[in-house]
């Protein structure tokens, strides 16, 4: 008699703690511990326990006298918003250590996790490679969004951002002089925008370095998890998180100049984080362009011109460089860098653009001529800073249809980008 079908969209993982040891540590485990309980609390899915939690957990939130520190109050608060709004997935489930798998290929192995192959794809030919993903959403949901769109392996990427940088009188200058310069500055005080930039440092569904590592300890073979450091800090902060970032086996480093507050150019930590990633194999993704919220302002994000990264990548050449948006990313001025970007890619061979946050480079035909022109699609990678596109309405599987079915480029052009250029950057294939 074959087995029953589970009740869990989750299979091959331990036991849910009880409830009680899920609060503790919600409450209790350091700070930058963000996600895991979380995800815990998502492989719930017996409505009437989630109700009890909801009921035990309220009860020992308000019990808590000593204010906690803030991160961890943020912690709090997203674990209420996964009870309150359970994501779930009809027809997939994701199997510990592989990735997501359809009801009909688990039916196929009676449910045996053991007998199914490293990970699924919906199609053999095109497996996707995703160079830009923040892991904000249950695993099943973006581990399932994946496998609908065929995409095989997906970057996720932490973010070492912190509003208590805006305490030190350095960064609150160096924003004061940018946002002089700006329209803004005539009609919202400083002070007051201020506000507005701390606001946009961190968020609840903020990823840590720790956060990657567990999800990549989950799914190995379908997730390359990609650290953050903030080199606006000492340099002994910077050496302790590259050791961390080391010891958790991540492959990569994620840096926000924008929000991280340096400038490529001059930071006296960059030979330190190229040093290393040198040594250890390690990839740098920087964001490029503008970027969203207070930093759509173009006098706040002038770290992120890619043509402050030349001196690094003429000076490491073996040190892969991906700026992330084409340098292209800006609401009131699309495409803002991307010349400058391309000039960069053609002086430095070692130096990528990824396109998340801007598909819509691949269906202007003079800027995929440029591309065509200037360096070829060698250096292009598929992305695109997912969950971002589901908040506009669109889908994992949209934006790889738009690569793969794109008139505009040949059918080699698309295999480079969606498939070849991660793998080969990634050493997958």
């Amino acid at each position: 008699m074959a087995p029953l079908k589970p009740n869990s969209s989750y299979l091959g993982f331990p036991e849910i703690p009880v409830d009680d040891d899920i609060i503790d540590a919600l409450i209790h485990d350091p700070p930058d511990v963000r996600w895991r309980w979380i995800r815990a609390l998502l492989r719930t899915e017996d409505a009437r326990r989630l109700a009890e939690f909801r009921r035990l957990f309220q009860e020992r939130v308000a019990k808590i006298k000593t204010p906690p520190h803030w991160k961890i109050i943020l912690r709090l608060q997203l674990a209420m918003q996964s009870i309150e709004r359970p994501v779930r997935v009809k027809g997939y489930a994701v199997v510990k250590g592989k990735g997501a798998f359809t009801a009909d290929e688990l039916a196929a192995v009676q449910y045996d996790p053991s007998r199914l192959p490293p990970a699924g794809m919906e199609s053999e030919d095109w497996p996707g490679v995703e160079f830009h993903v923040h892991p904000k959403m249950p695993d099943l949901k973006f581990l399932s969004d994946m496998r609908k769109a065929g995409v095989r392996h997906a970057v996720i990427l932490a973010t070492d951002t912190d509003p208590e940088d805006l305490d030190r009188p350095e960064i609150v200058e160096k924003l004061k002089n940018a946002y002089e310069g700006s329209a803004h500055s005539q009609s919202v005080p400083f002070a007051q925008f201020l506000k507005t930039i701390r606001a946009d440092l961190y968020s609840r569904t903020h990823v840590t370095d720790q956060d990657v590592a567990d999800w990549v300890a989950d799914y190995p073979d379908t997730l390359t998890g990609f650290g953050s450091v903030n080199l606006s800090k000492s340099g002994d902060y910077v050496e302790e998180k590259l050791d961390r970032i080391q010891q958790l086996g991540l492959k990569g480093i994620k840096l926000l100049p924008y929000s991280q507050f340096f400038n490529p150019a001059e930071n006296e930590n960059m030979d330190l984080l190229f040093d290393f990633c040198r040594r250890n194999g390690l990839i740098v993704l920087t964001h490029s362009g503008c970027a969203a919220g207070a930093f759509e302002m173009v006098e706040l994000s002038r770290d992120s011109h890619p043509s402050l990264w030349e001196a690094m990548a003429l000076k490491y050449p073996d040190v892969p460089i991906v700026l992330a948006h084409f340098a292209s990313y800006s609401t009131h001025h699309p495409g803002i860098w991307f010349n400058e970007a391309l000039t960069l890619m053609k002086k430095c061979p070692n130096v990528y653009a990824d396109i998340s946050a801007a598909h819509y480079l691949l269906t202007d035909g003079g800027m995929v001529a440029q591309i065509r022109q200037t360096t070829g699609f060698d250096q292009v990678l598929f992305a695109t800073d997912y969950p971002g596109p589901l908040y506009y309405g669109s889908t994992l599987s949209e934006l790889v249809q738009n690569v793969k079915g794109n008139p505009l480029l040949s059918e080699v052009e698309q295999r480079t980008i969606l498939v070849d250029n991660g793998q080969r950057l990634l050493e997958l294939a």
